[in-house]
């Protein structure tokens, strides 16, 4: 399932350089963040998790498509969508995979991809469904 990140990645480009409008001095910056296994957890835990972490950390979050499990955000910095990641959510034995990449442009960004990732990563961790006694992977 790990080809799937791919057409992801290729898309958040695309929606990078298409919808923002800075100047030609920026850069992308892309990272691809941890990956961890949830043993014994419905898929519902993990979409409800992303759903949760790009909330919190961005202004949107989208299923690609309904009960995909490919969740996608942007955050507008500097009036236009300079920062994007992707949070992907896949059946693993009894429970489920989950692995986050993130795509900023800076400027405007002043956070690189791997710090984006990061704060997504803490921001599912700590989502309702840890913090009421789920285990924490």
């Amino acid at each position: 399932m790990m080809w799937l990140r791919v057409p992801y990645t290729a898309a958040a480009f695309v929606l990078c350089s298409l919808l923002v409008s800075a100047p030609a001095s920026a850069t992308l910056d892309t990272a691809v963040g941890q990956r961890s296994i949830v043993p014994d957890k419905p898929m519902s835990d993990c979409s409800t998790k992303a759903n949760h972490a790009l909330t919190t950390v961005m202004q949107s979050a989208t299923e690609a498509g309904q009960g995909s499990g490919h969740w996608f955000g942007f955050d507008n910095v500097g009036g236009a969508p300079s920062e994007i990641a992707i949070v992907e959510c896949h059946p693993q034995g009894t429970g489920y995979a989950v692995s986050f990449t993130c795509s900023v442009q800076v400027p405007p960004s002043t956070d690189t991809a791997a710090a984006l990732c990061t704060k997504l990563s803490a921001a599912f961790d700590a989502s309702p469904a840890t913090a009421t006694g789920g285990a924490a992977w």
